[in-house]
C-alpha cells in the first residue's frame, strides 16, 4: 500500500459518520492481507517498534480507529524502513515530507533552514560590482560607441544568482557607433546582425587594448547572439550591446526608462500584423531592464527556490545535460509559482518554498516532455494577455520545448540554439524522479542519494 493510500484509508477510519464502503476504490491485490479485527494491538506494536515517539504527535486528537490498521505496517515498512536507534543520520532518515495541516513539519523546517540558505551563503557582491565598475569604466571611455546607460542583468542583476556558478550580465545601451547615429531599426533583420557583429569586434578589440586578457567574442552563448565575454578578477561579466529606443523629448519626460523602452518595443510588436510577427534577438537584448524588473519584484521565498532549481541543474545535471538557459529556469520557477497562487506566500504559510520546489519540478517535467507551454503572466505593466500569446504561436509552435520570455511572448527562451542542443527528454526525467524523492523518500534519501545530493555537498563544501 502506497503511503498516500494509507492516508486516505486513515482519514476514512477517522470519520465516524462515514457509512460508505471505503475499499470499494482500492485494489484487492494491495489490501488483501489486512485485518480490521486485529489492527489497534499489531498497528500499536509497529508504532513502537519502527517508528519515534515524535511520529504520533502530529496524528489527530481522536484518531482512536486511525491509530490504525495493523496488517498495513509490513507495507508501511516498505517505504519507511526501519531505521536503528544507532544509526548517526537517523534524524534525517525518520523525516519524511508531511504538507498536510497539522502534520510533522520536521522535513520542511529542515529543507528552509538548512538547504534553500546554502544557495546563498558565502555569496559576495564585491567581486562582481568591481568586475562591472571597471568594465563600466572603460566602456564609457571607449571612443568607438557613446552609451546611454548600462544595466546589470542575467542572475546577478534579478538576484537569482547560484554560488560558484554565475556571471554578470552587462547590457550596454549604445547610440552611436563610430560616427553613425543608431536607431531602433538598425539593431533588426540582416543589417542589425552585421552592426552587433561589427559592434562586437570593435568593442572587443578596444578592451584588449586596454590590458583586458581574457576576453572572448561568443557568437552564440547560451542564450544572446553576438556577447563579449570578459573575465575580470575571476569573474565572468557577459557584455550585450543593446538597442537604445526611447530618444527625443521621449526621454526627458521619462523617469523610467526600462518601462519606456518595454513600452515602445511591444507597442510596435502589437501594431505589426499577427502573421507578420517574429522573434527578435535585437528587442529581447533592448527587454533586458523589463526581464529584471519582473523577476526582481518577486518575493525573496520565490527568488530562493528558483535559486535552489539553479543549483541542482548547474551542480549536478550541467555536465549530463548542458546548454539549458538559467534564465529558463528562473522563469518556469515563477511560472510553476504563479500557477500554485505562491508567488506572494503569505507568512504564516511555512511549507510554500517546499511546495513551489515540487511545483517547478513537476512543471519542469511537463514543459521538457513537451506536453504545456510555460507563460508567466507579468503584471500589465511588463507583460502581455494570453491572448496576446496566442496570436504569436505561429513563432515557436513548432519547437519542441516552450518556456516564453515574460516580456516578449514571442520569444521562446527554450527555443534551438545553432550547436547546443539540450536533451530535454533526459532533463524531464531527472525532473520527475526529483520529484518523486522528495514526495515519498527521507531528506537523508534527499541529501544524499538524489540528483540534489551533488549540488548540496558542492554547496556545502564552498561555505
Amino acid at each position: 500500500m502506497a503511503y498516500f493510500d494509507f492516508d486516505d484509508w486513515r482519514s476514512a477510519l477517522e470519520d465516524e459518520d462515514n457509512s460508505s464502503n471505503s475499499w470499494e476504490d482500492y485494489d484487492d491485490d494491495i489490501i488483501d492481507d489486512i485485518d480490521l479485527h486485529d489492527w489497534p494491538n499489531r498497528f500499536r506494536q509497529f508504532l513502537t517498534s519502527r517508528v519515534e515517539a515524535q511520529l504520533l504527535a502530529p496524528l489527530p486528537r481522536g484518531l482512536g480507529a486511525a491509530v490504525a490498521a495493523s496488517a498495513a505496517a509490513p507495507h508501511l515498512r516498505q517505504v519507511f524502513p526501519p531505521v536503528s536507534p544507532d544509526d548517526p543520520h537517523r534524524v534525517l532518515k525518520l523525516m519524511r515530507l508531511d504538507l498536510s495541516p497539522g502534520g510533522d513539519k520536521a522535513y520542511v523546517r529542515h529543507f528552509n533552514g538548512q538547504l534553500r540558505p546554502l544557495t546563498v551563503q558565502g555569496v559576495c557582491n564585491a567581486q562582481p560590482q568591481a568586475a562591472n565598475a571597471l568594465i563600466h569604466r572603460l566602456l564609457v571611455q571607449c571612443p568607438l560607441i557613446k552609451v546611454d546607460r548600462f544595466h546589470k542583468g542575467g542572475s546577478f542583476g534579478r538576484r537569482t544568482l547560484v554560488r560558484g556558478a554565475f556571471d554578470v550580465d552587462l547590457s550596454v545601451f549604445v547610440i552611436r557607433f563610430r560616427d553613425r547615429a543608431l536607431k531602433a531599426a538598425d539593431w533588426s533583420g540582416a543589417g542589425g546582425d552585421t552592426l552587433q557583429r561589427d559592434l562586437q569586434r570593435a568593442v572587443a578589440g578596444y578592451m584588449r587594448a586596454q590590458g583586458l586578457p581574457h576576453v572572448l567574442e561568443v557568437e552564440q552563448g547560451t542564450h544572446y547572439k553576438h556577447c563579449i565575454n570578459v573575465k575580470v578578477q575571476g569573474v565572468d561579466v557577459d557584455i550585450k550591446m543593446a538597442a537604445h529606443v526611447v530618444q527625443g523629448s521621449q526621454q526627458v519626460t521619462t523617469t523610467d526608462r526600462g518601462k519606456a523602452q518595454r513600452d515602445a518595443l511591444m507597442a510596435a510588436l502589437w501594431d505589426t500584423p499577427a502573421a507578420q510577427r517574429r522573434a527578435d534577438p535585437a528587442r529581447e537584448a533592448a527587454l533586458s531592464e523589463a526581464l529584471t524588473a519582473v523577476v526582481k519584484d518577486t518575493s525573496d521565498r520565490v527568488k530562493s527556490v528558483a535559486r535552489l532549481v539553479k543549483c541542482w541543474y548547474k551542480h549536478s545535471l550541467q555536465r549530463r545535460i548542458p546548454h539549458v538557459p538559467s534564465v529558463l529556469l528562473e522563469v518556469l520557477t515563477l511560472a510553476a509559482a504563479q500557477r500554485k497562487a505562491l508567488l506572494r506566500p503569505g507568512k504564516q504559510n511555512r511549507t510554500a518554498e517546499v511546495a513551489m520546489f515540487l511545483a517547478a519540478l513537476e512543471l519542469l517535467h511537463a514543459a521538457a516532455s513537451g506536453r504545456e507551454v510555460v507563460v508567466l503572466e507579468a503584471d500589465p505593466k511588463w507583460g502581455y494577455t494570453r491572448v496576446q500569446a496566442d496570436s504569436c504561436a505561429h513563432v515557436w509552435r513548432g519547437d519542441a520545448v516552450k518556456v516564453l520570455h515574460p516580456i516578449d511572448p514571442t520569444c521562446n527562451l527554450a527555443a534551438p540554439q545553432p550547436g547546443r542542443p539540450v536533451d530535454w527528454a533526459a532533463l524531464a526525467r531527472e525532473a520527475l524522479e526529483l520529484k518523486r524523492v522528495v514526495e515519498t523518500e527521507s531528506m537523508w534519501a534527499l541529501e544524499e542519494r538524489s540528483s540534489l545530493a551533488p549540488a548540496l555537498a558542492a554547496l556545502k563544501a564552498a561555505a
